[in-house]
C-alpha cells in the first residue's frame, strides 16, 4: 500500500483534542484546519490552524459538530486530505467514517466496519464473546421497552446500569438500585445519550460493584499489525466520568497486566483492529477481568500513555492513516517488546465543575488564570486563558494536567504541585477536589476502585477558596461606581487627595516594656486593682481606639487604621493604664457599616499589644446591644471576649439599675481572670440642691453597693459631661472616704470644661482617667490627653507616660482623621448648652444624623430641647444607651408629629408610641431610680402590664449548638462559636455582613480611602492582604452601563489585566432578578446548577412524594433530576421549558 502524503487535515471536533491534532500535524508538516460553531466563535481552537471555518449555521451548539453533510462539503471545498475525529461528536459515527471515504477523503481512525462491530457497546460485548474475551452479564440486544428492561433486572438482580451504546465520556449511564430508579434512569439515560451522540439505542448490564476500572490501549495498522501501549487504571470517576487516570496500574503485577493486554489483543486481532483504540475492562475484587467496551478512538486520557512509553500516539494515528507500517522508521516499533515503559504518569481533568455541589457544571468568564509548568509537567488546554468564556453548551474540561515522574509518588508529588500552581478565578473549578484526591492514602497507595468517591466523603470537605483579589476588585469597583452608604456625593473625597500617616518606626525586636497587662497576668485582678490603688500617680485610659471616635465620627475608624498604629501604641503607649477599645458601639457599627468583625479586630490588635490593658464597655444585661438578652448569653458572650483579649470589663446599666449588672458581674469574677469594673452612671448636679434625685448620698450608696457586689473598680460614667469640675472634687473624696477599691473617672469634654474637671478629680484623689490623644479629643470626645500630661509634668500626678511618643501617635491620628470627615459631627466647638439638655457626648454624634434622616434638620435646635422635656417626662432618667436612645427616639417622635409633654397626656390613647419607648415603660431595660412615672406608663403602655422583675429571667436560655445549626442551615456555609454570639445578639445585622463578607471577602485590610471612596481612573493602590502578600490596583477605566444596569470596571491587578462586572444602583434597567430558594426551606426546590430546563414533569397541584422527579435540568450536555426533598403538593412552578436558570434559582414551592 502506497504511502499517502498528507497536505491538509481537518480536525472535525473542538477544544483541547483540536489543538492536540494540530500541534501533532504541524510538527509532521501538514497544514491544519479548524471548524466551530456560533458558540466556539472565539474559543482558543480557530486560532491554532492554518485555517479556520464556522459551521451549523441556525443549528445548536452541539448539532453543528454533528453535520456530517456540512463537514464533509467544507472539507472538500478546502482541499483537506484527512479528517481526524478525535474524542465524542462523530469520532464514533460509522456514517461519518464512511462518508468519509466517500468523498475520497482518508478518515484517522479505525474503518467504519471495524467501529460497527465494536464502536456499539452491544455488538462489542458479541465480538467479545466470538474472541473468548470475558464480560460482563447484559443484554444482547438494545432494549426497546421497559418490559424487556424489567425482565432483565428481575433476572440479574439490582443492581444494573443503564448504558448508551454509543459515545462515551460517562454519558448516558445510570445505576439503578430498583425499579424506580430503573425507570426513570432508561428514560434520563436514552435523552442524554440522544443530545451527545444524536444515538438514544441504551441496552443494559449487571452492575459489577466497586470494580476496579482498567483499560488496554492499543494501536494497529493497515497491515494486521497490531499492538498494546500497555494499561491505564481509570478508577476514580464520577457519573462514570473519568477524573484521574494513572499509567501504568499500580495493583497489577506482570502475570495479570499480561493477562488483561492479551484480552485486549485478542478481541482487536479478532476484528483485525486499525489505528488508535482503547479495551475497557473491569476487574473484580477476586482479580476477575470483565470487557466492559472499546473506544475505538483517541481517549482523553491517552497523554499519561504517551509520558510512561515516550511515544505520540496522535502522530502514529496520523501515520497510520498515511499508509505507515508500524515497523516503519517513522513509528519504530518492530514487536511488542518496543514498546517499553518508563516511570509512572498522572493525568487530571480540571474541570469547571463545583465538587461540593454534585459536579454541577459552572460557567461564566475567567477572570484569572494562572498556570503550572516545569518538570515533569503537561498541559493540554483549549479554554486556559484569562477573559475565556466558559460557556454551558459543551464539556466542563477546562484543561489535563499530565505529569511523570520516575516512581509514582514522585509523579504524584508534582501533580499536587502543579495543582497548587494553578490559579482559576471566574469560575468554579474542581482543583481543590482534585488536590484532596491526588494526597489522599488510598491513591497513594494505588488502591482506588470506582466506588473511591462514595466511600471518601472527606475529598469533598474542601477549603473554601479566598479568591480574594476578584472580590476586593468586586468592591472596589462598588464603591466607585455606587459610593459608600451614608456619604453623600458632594461629601465624598477623593483617594489621590488623601495622604498617608507617618507611622513611628519600631525597631524590630524591641521588647515591649512591661504594662498594666502583665501586672494582671502575674498578680490577677485582685493583685491589679491593689496595685492601682497604691500608685500615686494618675493612671490614663486613652479612649482614641473607641469612645473617642464613637463620640466624634459615630464610631467609624476602622480595623485597618486601628492595626497600622497598634505596635507603635504598644511601645510609645506601654504606660498607659488601659486602651478603651471594644464593646460599646463598636461591636454593631464594625459590623453594620464596617463590614467587618468585632472578633477578629480584638484578635488582631491584641497580637499586636500584648502589653497594655484592653478594656471595653458592657452594657450589663444589654451586652453590647440595645435589648435584654438570656443571663446564658450575656455569660457566654463575656467569657468568649476575656479569652479573644479583654482585661478589663466596664460594665453598667443604663438606668443604674445593680440587678441588671449582676449576671454580667458574676460571669467576669468567677468565670475569667479580667478585672470587674463596675460604672455608676452619673446625671443631675451634686451641687444643685433642686436636683435632688441624684444627691450625692446616692451615689456613695450606689459605690458601697457595687463594691460588695464584687467590683474590682469603680467607674464614674459621666457620659454627658455634666460632672463640673468642683461637683468632681466633691464626689471623689467622698468615696475615698467610703470605699476601697480604685476610682476610674470617665466623662466627655462637650462643656470644654473637662480637662479642669479631671485637674480637680485628680487632686481629689481619682485613680485613673479616661482621656483621648489631643488629635481625636475634646467636643463630645474624652477631654485632651497631651495637654494633661503637659499640666501633670513634674506633679504628684504625673502619669510619666512618653509625651514625644503620645505627641507621634496624636500626629498619625491627626492625618488619618481626615479619611473620616463626612462622619464628623458638626459640633465645632465646646458648649455649656449640655448641662441643661444633658445630651451624652456619644449620643450626640448619632443624634444630629438620626433628627436629619427624619427630615428635622432645620428643627435641630427643638429637637436638643425635647430631648430636655423629654427627660423630666420621663421623671429624670439616667441616660446612656440604650436609655439615652429612647429618650431621643421619643423627643424625636414629639417634634416630628408637633407635639409637646403635655399632650402626651391628652392625646395618648390616639398616639402610636415608638416601639423602643413602649418597652422602656414596660420594664424591658430594667427598672430606673424611683420608678416609672405611673400615670405615663398607663397611657403608654395602653393596658399592657409591665415587668417587675430582670427581665433576663423570662428569657429562655439560647442553645447555643442548635442555634450554630440553624445558621449554618441558613448561610450555607460553617460559622464559629462567636459568629453564633454575634447572630443572637445582632441577627439580621449579622447575616448582612455575612452576605457582603461572602461576596466582597475580608474588606478590613483595605486602606481606608479606598474603602469609602473607592478608586478614580489612573489611582494605583497597594492593598496587603496579608504578611507577604500585596495586591497592587490600578482603575484603568469604568465602562458604560449595560441593558442590565451593570458596568465593566477595568483594573490592572499585579500588572494584569481584570475586569470585574458591578452593579450600577443608579441605572434603570427592565431586567428581573430570579428569587433564589432558600436552603432551610424544604418545600422551597431550586436549581442544583445553572443551566436550562429541560423537561418539566410536575403538574401545579399535583401531589408528590419526597424523591419524586419534578423536573430536568440541562447543562454542558449533562442532564440533572431535580426531585422534591419531601411530600407536598406542587403550589407553584416558577420557570418554563427552555428556560435559563441559574444555580439556586427557586424553581418550584410545595406545601
Amino acid at each position: 500500500m502506497p504511502i499517502k502524503k498528507f497536505r491538509k487535515v481537518m480536525a472535525a471536533n473542538r477544544g483541547e483534542i483540536a489543538i492536540r491534532i494540530f500541534r501533532a500535524c504541524t510538527e509532521l508538516g501538514i497544514n491544519t484546519v479548524a471548524i466551530y460553531s456560533e458558540e466556539d466563535k472565539l474559543s482558543l481552537h480557530r486560532y491554532k490552524a492554518d485555517e479556520a471555518y464556522q459551521i451549523g449555521k441556525g443549528k445548536g451548539p452541539i448539532d453543528a459538530y454533528l453535520s456530517i453533510d456540512e463537514i464533509i462539503d467544507l472539507a472538500r471545498k478546502k482541499e483537506v486530505d484527512a479528517i481526524h475525529p478525535g474524542y465524542g461528536f462523530l469520532s464514533e459515527n460509522a456514517e461519518f467514517a464512511e462518508a468519509c471515504e466517500r468523498a475520497g477523503i482518508v478518515f484517522i481512525g479505525p474503518t467504519p466496519e471495524i467501529q460497527r462491530r465494536v464502536g456499539d457497546k452491544i455488538s462489542g460485548r458479541k465480538v467479545a464473546v466470538d474472541a473468548g474475551v470475558p464480560v460482563v452479564p447484559g443484554t444482547d440486544d438494545p432494549i426497546k421497552s421497559e418490559e424487556e428492561a424489567l425482565i432483565f433486572a428481575k433476572s440479574a438482580g439490582y443492581p444494573v446500569i443503564v448504558k448508551a451504546s454509543s459515545g462515551g465520556g460517562g454519558r448516558g449511564m445510570r445505576v439503578a438500585q430498583n425499579q424506580k430508579e430503573l425507570l426513570d434512569g432508561l428514560k434520563s439515560a436514552a435523552s442524554e445519550a440522544k443530545a451527545a451522540f444524536g444515538d438514544a439505542t441504551i441496552f443494559l448490564e449487571k452492575f459489577v460493584e466497586d470494580p476496579k476500572h482498567v483499560e488496554v490501549q492499543i494501536l494497529g495498522d493497515n497491515h494486521g499489525n497490531i499492538v498494546h501501549f500497555y494499561e491505564r487504571d481509570c478508577s476514580i470517576q464520577r457519573r462514570h466520568q473519568k477524573v484521574i487516570e494513572i499509567a501504568p496500574s499500580l495493583y497489577l503485577n506482570n502475570k495479570k497486566r499480561k493477562e488483561v493486554c492479551d484480552y485486549a489483543l485478542a478481541l482487536a486481532n479478532h476484528v483485525g483492529y486499525r489505528n488508535a483504540g482503547t479495551v475497557e475492562f473491569l476487574m473484580d475484587k477476586k482479580g476477575n477481568f470483565y470487557f466492559i467496551e472499546v473506544n475505538p478512538r483517541i481517549q482523553v486520557e491517552h497523554t499519561v500513555t504517551e509520558l510512561v512509553t515516550m511515544r505520540n500516539l496522535v502522530q502514529a494515528q496520523i501515520r497510520i492513516a498515511q499508509g505507515h507500517k508500524l515497523s516503519d522508521p517513522e513509528l519504530g516499533i518492530k514487536s511488542q517488546k518496543d514498546i517499553e515503559l518508563r516511570g509512572y504518569a498522572i493525568q487530571s481533568r480540571i474541570t469547571t465543575e463545583d465538587p461540593t455541589n454534585n459536579f454541577a457544571p459552572d460557567f461564566g468568564t475567567i477572570k484569572a488564570y494562572r498556570t503550572a509548568a516545569g518538570f515533569g509537567v503537561r498541559l493540554d488546554a483549549a479554554a486556559g486563558y484569562a477573559g475565556a468564556i466558559i460557556s454551558p453548551h459543551y464539556d466542563s474540561l477546562l484543561v489535563k494536567i499530565s505529569t511523570w515522574g520516575l516512581t509514582f509518588p514522585d509523579a504524584s508529588r508534582t501533580m499536587h504541585r502543579a495543582l497548587q500552581e494553578f490559579r482559576i478565578r471566574g469560575v468554579k473549578t474542581n482543583i481543590g477536589f482534585l488536590e484532596k484526591v491526588i494526597t489522599h492514602p488510598v491513591f497513594l497507595e494505588g488502591n482506588c476502585d470506582t466506588s473511591f468517591l462514595d466511600q471518601h466523603p472527606e475529598v469533598f470537605q474542601l477549603p473554601v477558596k479566598k479568591d480574594r483579589a476578584n472580590k476586593i476588585l468586586s468592591y472596589i469597583g462598588h464603591t466607585t461606581v455606587n459610593g459608600y452608604p451614608g456619604i453623600a456625593p458632594e461629601k465624598r473625597l477623593k483617594f489621590s487627595d488623601l495622604r498617608e500617616p507617618e507611622i513611628p518606626e519600631v525597631e524590630y525586636g524591641q521588647q515591649h516594656p512591661r504594662g498594666t497587662r502583665d501586672i494582671l497576668l502575674d498578680k490577677g485582678p485582685e493583685g491589679l486593682a491593689s496595685w492601682a490603688l497604691k500608685n500615686r500617680q494618675l493612671m490614663i485610659t486613652d479612649t482614641t481606639w473607641r469612645d473617642a471616635h464613637q463620640s466624634l465620627m459615630a464610631t467609624r475608624f476602622r480595623t485597618h487604621d486601628l492595626d497600622l498604629i497598634a505596635e507603635a501604641t504598644a511601645h510609645l503607649g506601654g504606660g498607659l493604664f488601659s486602651l478603651e477599645m471594644w464593646g460599646g458601639a463598636t461591636y454593631d457599627v464594625a459590623m453594620r457599616f464596617l463590614t467587618e468583625d468585632p472578633w477578629e479586630r480584638l484578635e488582631r490588635l491584641r497580637k499586636k499589644v500584648p502589653n497594655i490593658l484592653f478594656q471595653m464597655l458592657l452594657r450589663g444585661s444589654n451586652a453590647v446591644g440595645y435589648t435584654n438578652y438570656p443571663d446564658n448569653v450575656v455569660q457566654e458572650f463575656t467569657v468568649k471576649a476575656a479569652e479573644s483579649g479583654i482585661d478589663v470589663f466596664r460594665i453598667f446599666d443604663s438606668l443604674n439599675w445593680t440587678k441588671g449588672m449582676q449576671v454580667a458581674m458574676d460571669a467576669v469574677r468567677e468565670r475569667t481572670n479580667s478585672v470587674c469594673e463596675a460604672s455608676m452612671c452619673y446625671t443631675g448636679d451634686i451641687l444643685d440642691p433642686k436636683r435632688d434625685k441624684y444627691p450625692l448620698e446616692y451615689y456613695v450608696n450606689l459605690a458601697k453597693e457595687l463594691e460588695n457586689m464584687g467590683a474590682h473598680i469603680l467607674a464614674i460614667k459621666d457620659m454627658a459631661g455634666l460632672l463640673k469640675p468642683f461637683a468632681a472634687e466633691k464626689l471623689v473624696k467622698a468615696l475615698k472616704n467610703e470605699i476601697g477599691i480604685p476610682i476610674h473617672l470617665h466623662t466627655h469634654d462637650t462643656s470644654s470644661n473637662g480637662g479642669s474637671m479631671l485637674m480637680m478629680a485628680a487632686q481629689a484623689g481619682v485613680d485613673i482617667v479616661d482621656v483621648a490623644l489631643s488629635s481625636v479629643s475634646g467636643l463630645t470626645a474624652q477631654p485632651n490627653m497631651n495637654a494633661l500630661l503637659a499640666t501633670l509634668e513634674g506633679s504628684i500626678w504625673d502619669p510619666q507616660l512618653d509625651q514625644g511618643g503620645m505627641q507621634k501617635l496624636a500626629n498619625y491620628w491627626e492625618t488619618v482623621r481626615t479619611y473620616y470627615e463626612p462622619f464628623e459631627s458638626e459640633l465645632r466647638s465646646g458648649t455649656a448648652q449640655v448641662y441643661h439638655h444633658e445630651i451624652p457626648g456619644g449620643q450626640y454624634s448619632n443624634y444630629k444624623p438620626q433628627v436629619e434622616g427624619l427630615g428635622l434638620g432645620h428643627r435641630w435646635e427643638e429637637c436638643k430641647e425635647m430631648y430636655r422635656k423629654v427627660n423630666d417626662l420621663f421623671g429624670d432618667v439616667i441616660k446612656v444607651t440604650p436609655s439615652s436612645k429612647i429618650v431621643g427616639d421619643m423627643a424625636m417622635f414629639l417634634v416630628q408629629n408637633n407635639l409637646e409633654p403635655e399632650d402626651v397626656f391628652t392625646k395618648g390613647a390616639d398616639l402610636a408610641f415608638p416601639q423602643g419607648v413602649v418597652d422602656f415603660f414596660k420594664g424591658m431595660i430594667g427598672q430606673p431610680v424611683g420608678g416609672f412615672p405611673p400615670e405615663l406608663q398607663k397611657i403608654i403602655l395602653k393596658g399592657e402590664q409591665p415587668l417587675t422583675c430582670r427581665p433576663g429571667e423570662l428569657l429562655e436560655p439560647v442553645d447555643f449548638a442548635a442555634k450554630q445549626e440553624e445558621l449554618q442551615t441558613k448561610l450555607g456555609h460553617n460559622v464559629s462559636e462567636r459568629d453564633v454570639l454575634s447572630a443572637v445578639l445582632y441577627p439580621g445585622v449579622f447575616e448582612e455582613y455575612d452576605r457582603f463578607r461572602q461576596e466582597y471577602s475580608d474588606t478590613s485590610f483595605l486602606p481606608t480611602p479606598v474603602f469609602f471612596y473607592g478608586l478614580d481612573v489612573g489611582d494605583e493602590v497597594s492593598i496587603d492582604i496579608e504578611a507577604g502578600k500585596t495586591l497592587i490596583i490600578k482603575l484603568n477605566a469604568v465602562g458604560r452601563v449595560h441593558e442590565d444596569g451593570t458596568r465593566n470596571i477595568y483594573f490592572e491587578l499585579n500588572g494584569e489585566p481584570r475586569v470585574v462586572k458591578v452593579k450600577d444602583l443608579s441605572a434603570e434597567t427592565d431586567v428581573v432578578s430570579h428569587e433564589k430558594a432558600d436552603p432551610a426551606n424544604v418545600k422551597h426546590v431550586g436549581a442544583p446548577m445553572p443551566g436550562k430546563i429541560f423537561k418539566i414533569m410536575a403538574v401545579v397541584g399535583e401531589k408528590v412524594s419526597a424523591g419524586e422527579t419534578l423536573l430536568t435540568t440541562e447543562a454542558m450536555k449533562m442532564e440533572t433530576n431535580v426531585k422534591a426533598k419531601v411530600d407536598g403538593v406542587v403550589a407553584e412552578i416558577r420557570f418554563g421549558e427552555a428556560d435559563q436558570v441559574d444555580q439556586g434559582d427557586l424553581l418550584v414551592i410545595l406545601e
